[in-house]
């Protein structure tokens, strides 16, 4: 059977959270990452049409600001791991398959990772970022990165919404303007890809790991396709069918292959869990974050 493999990058292929790696050029950029990051899943959880992952959009100011640009972006790329099995994964399924990158990573991250395990840019939808058209902008943010080192979590959504909304106006339409690939647009580069490739969804296998992935899983899943959790967290795994942790991404190939998902889940008995997610989801969302811890650390632990 034809399939069309559709996976998210940042988890699934490589263990690097590229945006929080960049941010870290800043003086304590980790740390005021981390902050626009449960900004982020704080808006994700308590507004009906926010798309998580738009933290890519949120640190725009902070990036402008410190002078962040396309080079930086690339540097920091080429240091991120791939995760093992993956290129061979890669390779065993382009050989009946045709195999695509849906991710909210910056295009310039997610076309290093591409090009490094043979994925070509046509076959990747990740979010757009010309940064060095905004560098020209001079923005100062000293005191506000002092303010949010300080923030009390119970502070955060607050400073942030002021913070957003007195924004410069120019800073803030690049912001709104720029279109961060997760949660409905995830779901859309499906729909892209199945107009591209003449097919029905029942042929999609969707891969992802987290918050940004929960409705393209979800949509896959109630449309006949097969939709796959990989080490993933509590916002993700209960929208699967399928879930996989381990540290080689080899195995998930042959699941993807078999013909029979629950038959191989009760035969296999080499590295890692495979489960069928029907029952026992919280034992499930433990085993993941063991193995999430693992593979990502810190990056695991953004949403």
């Amino acid at each position: 059977m034809y399939m069309i493999v559709c996976f998210d990058l940042e988890g699934p292929i490589s263990p690097q959270d590229n945006a929080y790696e960049l941010m870290k050029l800043i003086p304590y950029g980790g740390e005021i990452f981390s902050k626009i990051s449960k900004y982020d899943d704080i808006l994700a959880l308590k507004k009906k049409d926010y798309e998580a992952g738009y933290t890519l959009a949120l640190i725009l100011p902070f990036l402008i600001s410190h002078k962040i640009n396309e080079d930086d972006i690339k540097r920091v790329s080429e240091k991120a791991k791939i995760n093992e099995g993956v290129k061979e994964l890669v390779s065993i399924l382009k050989k009946k398959h045709k195999f695509y990158i849906i991710s909210t990573s910056y295009e310039q991250h997610a076309y290093s990772i591409g090009k490094r395990i043979g994925v070509p840019k046509g076959d990747i939808y990740c979010t757009k970022f010309p940064i060095n058209d905004y560098l020209h902008y001079d923005i100062d943010l000293q005191e506000v990165e002092k303010e949010i080192l300080n923030l009390k979590d119970h502070n955060i959504e607050e400073f942030f919404n002021n913070f957003y909304e007195k924004i410069d106006k120019d800073i803030k339409k690049i912001i709104e303007n720029t279109k961060v690939i997760g949660g409905k647009y995830k779901t859309e580069a499906i729909y892209k890809i199945l107009e591209r490739e003449n097919e029905n969804i029942k042929s999609v296998v969707a891969v992802g790991d987290s918050i940004t992935d929960f409705k393209m899983l979800k949509a896959v899943k109630e449309k006949g396709g097969i939709s796959i959790v990989f080490n993933g967290n509590e916002y993700a795994i209960p929208y699967a069918e399928f879930a996989f942790a381990g540290t080689n991404l080899l195995p998930l190939a042959y699941f993807i292959e078999s013909k029979n998902k629950k038959e191989f889940i009760k035969k296999w008995n080499g590295e890692g869990y495979f489960h069928h997610v029907n029952k026992d989801i919280e034992k499930i969302i433990l085993i993941h974050k063991k193995y999430r811890n693992i593979m990502r650390g810190k990056a695991g632990e953004l949403g």
